[in-house]
């Protein structure tokens, strides 16, 4: 079959996933018991009006899954299908995880264990899910991560990617957006017998995206346990595959909004005696929509995430240039949002 029509079927797998998930997602959130309930008349976090179904894990992680299981047992793979298995095993124990945590509201010492957990046993066996060395851009040697290190160093990433993304998901479309660019960069960065999980995952997110806007559904921590698990390990394939064609400055790039954000947040929580993991207001979509509403600022976001990135792939070499303009960017999203003393109402 012509390689074109088989990414399309991928793509379309994956936007037909999402497109069953959304349609039924009040069914699903009850009979699984994921159903988030509004508290901002008691003075909570969850200012959302109605129940709404955390269901949208199902939908990406559905996706990436279904896609990978297929490739894994289509003989386009010419390592065998153990990688992906492990893929699918991190993928969606990492989203159970979460779903557990939807419903349970685990501590978050015993959702960092298990995480941890399940992410150190994936990386243990398959090597292309394990950093061994970075070299930055006009850097002549690699800074090399032997052994145990390497372990140690890509956990410690994936962890903090972890956080990235559950910190940055608080508000229709931050994440999914975000996840969209992610995709398609990925696409570009990844070598091409993995484009069809890629495709799959996208095709669901664009759909998803249209029920999250209207609050038809939230992905929940499944969702986000489970994407943080997905492009972290195909980050971290794309960067074990294509060293050759690129620095770790493209793999950081990808993800700099949320990791700066969260770097701030567990900086400034820090030096004022809190926990990093403390649950607050003070998170860039928060800012944003105490001084715009949302989704007015949601645009400014994706821009700030996509364009940097599109730059990158169309300049090769230039990535420290646009982490730069992306921190700057930031930087200037954070300081109009607070600036004055002009608050919307929540």
């Amino acid at each position: 079959m012509n390689e074109t029509i088989i990414r399309l079927l991928f793509l379309l797998l994956g936007a037909g996933i999402a497109l069953s998930v959304g349609v039924k997602a009040r069914a699903l959130g009850k009979v699984l018991g994921l159903l988030d309930y509004p508290d901002g008349n008691k003075g909570g976090r969850k200012l959302h009006r109605h129940i709404t179904p955390l269901v949208g894990g199902i939908a990406v992680v559905g996706a990436a899954v279904v896609a990978a299981l297929l490739l894994a047992f289509s003989g386009r793979q010419t390592d065998g299908p153990e990688m992906l298995l492990w893929f699918m095993f991190c993928v969606m124990g990492m989203s159970v995880l979460g779903a557990v945590d939807d419903r349970s509201d685990l501590s978050p010492r015993l959702r960092l264990l298990a995480a941890a957990a399940i992410m150190a046993l994936t990386i243990s066996q398959v090597d292309d899910f394990r950093i061994g060395f970075l070299q930055f851009a006009g850097q002549d040697a690699p800074i090399l991560f032997p052994g145990p290190a390497g372990a140690a160093f890509t956990l410690l990433c994936l962890v903090g990617l972890l956080n990235a993304v559950n910190m940055a998901d608080g508000k229709n479309g931050m994440v999914i957006g975000q996840a969209i660019v992610w995709s398609i960069m990925l696409y570009f960065r990844l070598p091409s017998e993995m484009a069809p999980i890629v495709l799959s995952l996208l095709g669901s997110l664009v759909v998803l995206m249209w029920f999250n806007m209207r609050g038809r559904l939230f992905l929940g921590d499944g969702g986000s346990y489970g994407l943080s698990a997905i492009f972290g390990l195909l980050a971290i394939y794309a960067w074990n595959n294509g060293h050759d064609r690129m620095r770790a400055d493209d793999i950081a790039l990808i993800f700099a909004v949320p990791v700066f954000d969260t770097i701030r947040l567990m900086a400034w929580r820090a030096m004022n005696g809190k926990s990093p993991f403390t649950a607050g207001r003070d998170h860039l979509h928060h800012l944003l929509f105490i001084r715009w509403g949302w989704p007015a600022p949601l645009p400014w976001v994706l821009m700030l995430v996509a364009l940097p990135n599109l730059a990158a792939v169309i300049f090769p070499g230039t990535a420290p240039l646009w982490l730069a303009v992306t921190f700057v960017g930031y930087v200037l999203m954070l300081a109009m949002a607070t600036a004055g003393s002009t608050r919307r109402v929540a």
